[in-house]
């Protein structure tokens, strides 16, 4: 029900057909998180997106966090279509559904409010989407059918063999 929901809400802001092909190459599923920096913390429940490769936080978290920058922009394209551009930071660390890890990259940048409100109406932090890379490090996945996370039987990865 989370991603038939959050697909035809994203829809509707987009102004499009809530058709659930819209979403089918990004899953998404929601999970408690925690994020700590060097001057606090935040948790709560969060979105979880396969589609994005790093985490995202709003703006105004860094204020309550104090996180590391690294120096570096990236430029991100969220699924309303806009290129946001975001500075690269480092958190101290990130914990989802009870498993932790040091040291985790993250987008910081303005989060649009069409993209907050969609995420509200989900019941998740506004200020945040949580990566991809977070939700591999911590040996998770996102369950596509049941839009749920799981744990993760590890990370796909495709080699060529050298051939004589």
């Amino acid at each position: 029900m989370f991603r038939r929901d959050f697909c035809a809400t994203r829809a509707k802001i987009n102004g499009r057909s809530p058709k659930i092909a819209q979403c089918s190459t990004v899953e998404f599923a929601s999970a408690k998180f925690k994020l700590v920096g060097d001057g606090g913390a935040v948790e709560g429940l969060a979105l979880l997106n396969s589609g994005a490769g790093y985490t995202v936080i709003d703006e105004e978290l860094p204020k309550t966090l104090d996180v590391g920058y690294t120096g570096l922009t990236v430029v991100l394209t969220p699924f309303s279509g806009q290129r946001i551009s975001c500075r690269e930071a480092i958190v101290n660390l990130i914990t989802i559904e009870g498993k932790t890890v040091p040291s985790e990259l993250v987008a910081v940048c303005s989060i649009p409010e069409s993209i907050g409100e969609l995420l509200r109406t989900q019941g998740a932090n506004p200020q945040l989407v949580i990566g991809v890379h977070a939700i591999e490090r911590l040996g998770y996945a996102i369950d596509v059918i049941e839009h749920r996370l799981i744990e993760s039987p590890g990370i796909l990865m495709i080699t060529s063999s050298a051939t004589g």
